[in-house]
């Protein structure tokens, strides 16, 4: 759910324990760290400090995760009128659908309860496993309208400040600091009643979306600019047609899968223009064409490649394709399938 930790983050995130909670040392806090999971830094070092309690809660098991979400929009785990506090960064750029995200925040937050939230204003796209949104201070106090959180402070660090090095002032980063309104008991309850009609009259997509990233390249060296990316849907059997720019060249070609369960399943994997196919698996020795890598590692299947996925990187490289000057563009087809061990039918 989140990304890497940035100086200026971490240091804005201090700002808020020190201006906001700084009196509050001595008092019994539950403060949950939205996004928690460590990669390179988090914000524990801040609030892990009795009397107060911090919960790293994340939406898979790792390090710095004290709680696994089980559903993005819909946090089971926690209690409505729960949390005294909830931070978060470099989060709600990944997020899809971040509007629902602030409805739980304010669901689960004490009558009074502070939210701090930072994220980045500008930058490049970086998927982590996606890269969904830039958020200005305008768009954090709408955030915070739509979700009836009262806003204390919504700024964007514009200025180049001398303290941070490239890397983290080219965020730009937008941080919001909130408060649930400490309204009577039965406009509370109307709150949760409508945003339980919401979610049932506009529910979100039945399924989550992986994601199939092909690099091209004339050299073998790999970049996210030289990439294509498309969507298909967990669960079942999908065609997926990616067309690659004309003159996009396959010296080789790099198939990464994001946001997945633990198996992939492929039955058909074609690369090919309108004239001629330049590459084509569709049997078990076909396959045996393509070099599994990263993240993930084959799983015996009589019929098709199976990958099994063991962490955020699972890769696949072709045989390189002398695919020439051909004036038409690359497409990859695949027939590809996204789930769980646990699935009813995973044969």
């Amino acid at each position: 759910m989140a990304e890497p930790m940035h100086p200026s983050s971490y240091e804005k995130m201090a700002g808020f324990c020190r201006d906001h909670l700084g009196e509050l040392k001595s008092t019994p806090l539950t403060i949950v760290d939205l996004g928690s999971c460590d990669y390179n830094g988090s914000y524990r070092a801040l609030f892990a400090h009795p009397p107060w309690r911090y919960i790293g809660a994340d939406l898979q098991p790792g390090a710095n995760v004290d709680l696994v979400l089980r559903d993005p929009y819909h946090w089971r785990e926690l209690k409505s009128d729960s949390v005294d506090v909830l931070v978060s960064g470099q989060t709600f750029e990944h997020t899809e659908f971040f509007w629902e995200t602030a409805l739980e925040i304010a669901r689960v937050l004490k009558p009074g309860g502070l939210c701090c939230i930072i994220a980045p204003a500008s930058g490049p796209e970086h998927r982590f496993p996606l890269d969904c949104w830039r958020i200005f201070a305008d768009g954090f106090r709408a955030i915070a309208r739509y979700a009836d959180l009262e806003v204390l402070y919504a700024r964007t660090q514009w200025e180049e400040l001398p303290q941070y090095d490239s890397e983290s002032n080219k965020w730009h980063e937008s941080i919001l600091i909130a408060r649930k309104r400490t309204d009577a008991p039965h406009r509370r309850w109307r709150q949760r009643a409508a945003a339980a009609l919401h979610r049932w009259l506009r529910p979100l997509p039945r399924k989550v979306e992986s994601l199939i990233q092909v690099f091209y390249s004339t050299n073998g060296a790999h970049s996210e600019e030289a990439s294509i990316v498309a969507g298909v849907e967990q669960g079942d059997w999908e065609n997926v047609v990616i067309t690659l720019p004309v003159g996009a060249a396959a010296a080789p070609l790099r198939i990464d899968f994001m946001r997945t369960f633990d198996l992939v399943d492929i039955s058909e994997l074609r690369v090919m223009t309108p004239a001629r196919e330049y590459f084509s698996a569709t049997t078990s020795r076909d396959f045996d064409r393509i070099t599994v890598a990263g993240d993930a590692k084959r799983a015996p299947h009589p019929d098709f490649l199976r990958l099994q996925i063991s962490g955020a990187d699972p890769q696949l490289f072709l045989p390189v394709l002398n695919v020439g000057a051909d004036e038409h563009p690359l497409q990859v087809r695949l027939r590809v399938r996204v789930h769980s061990r646990t699935d009813a039918n995973p044969s």
